[in-house]
């Protein structure tokens, strides 16, 4: 079980490539902060019902690690990317895993 995790949300209206975005970017997201402690990432779609269109949620070994890896180097290079799939900014959620199964 992660000990962390941090969503990250696309408002619904989003002008959003999702096949860059799995194909490039949540790579680059995993390559840049996995030795940060990212431990894997998913992916949701959602319906035209819901405030958001996607959402992707980020699994870490420590709110710790998560919290060092949004404030390093590698960020800039993750966030300077958003511009190549989404045309808004996403909502960044972080908290402690306090329940699973």
């Amino acid at each position: 079980m992660p000990a962390a995790s941090s969503s990250v949300l696309y408002p619904k209206g989003t002008n959003f490539n999702m096949d860059y975005y799995l194909s490039t970017h949540m790579p680059l997201a995993y390559k840049s902060w996995s030795d940060f402690g990212l431990k894997g990432w998913s992916v949701v779609e959602f319906g035209p019902d819901s405030d958001y269109c996607v959402q992707a949620i980020l699994e870490w070994d420590s709110e710790e690690s998560s919290k060092k890896a949004l404030a390093s180097e590698a960020a800039g290079v993750v966030m300077a990317d958003v511009k190549n799939f989404s045309d808004k900014a996403p909502t960044f959620l972080s908290g402690k895993v306090v329940g699973s199964s």
